[in-house]
């Protein structure tokens, strides 16, 4: 019995030290975007954005690969340089955001060991949907800002079938694979 009191304390402890070392870092919409590239009538590309709401990355300590990430984006406020199309694009032809007024994204693992190249693989919300994702990431630079705020930068991209969250409208003049762009910086105070 004392031993397995041992062994339950050695574990709290363990644990309490595990959470203890994460850093919360806050992800900087001004400094932050979110694209998606489709392409029209299956040729050109159209790149447009998404803003970003809040995000968080989570480090441990001396570490620049997060063990957590997590984001909200705003799909009301895409935006691709055409009013007409940014119009079509929030309907219920496929953000349908009167419905679905956000997006998210939840880590569900990340591997890798080298900062420079590692992935993130969670699940994408949005459409009312969730499904998973793959996304190929790195750190882009970290130091400090001439605020004195600990930075720290990160690209990420991957690709997705639209058709996965039920946005199968358009096949001909969408195309059904979407390529996904980030740009993040996220303070660590």
């Amino acid at each position: 019995m004392k031993r397995l009191a041992s062994l339950a304390l050695l574990f709290s402890v363990a644990t309490t030290v595990a959470f203890a070392a994460t850093e919360t870092w806050s992800v900087d919409p001004n400094h932050s975007t979110a694209q998606f590239t489709a392409r029209h009538f299956g040729i050109v590309p159209v790149v447009g954005t998404i803003p970003v709401k809040s995000a968080v990355v989570k480090l441990v300590p001396g570490s620049q690969i997060p063990i957590e990430v997590s984001a909200e984006l705003d799909p009301a406020n895409e935006d691709t340089h055409n009013g007409m199309r940014d119009n079509d694009i929030r309907s219920a032809h496929y953000f349908d955001v009167a419905t679905y007024p956000n997006m998210t994204f939840q880590s569900t693992k990340i591997t890798g060991s080298d900062p420079k190249h590692f992935t993130i693989v969670g699940n994408l919300t949005m459409h009312g949907q969730t499904h998973p994702v793959t996304l190929s990431a790195g750190v882009v630079g970290a130091g400090k800002s001439p605020r004195g705020r600990s930075i720290i930068a990160y690209a990420a991209t991957g690709s997705i079938d639209r058709t996965q969250w039920g946005m199968s409208f358009g096949p001909l003049i969408v195309s059904n694979g979407i390529d996904i762009s980030l740009n993040v910086e996220a303070d660590g105070s």
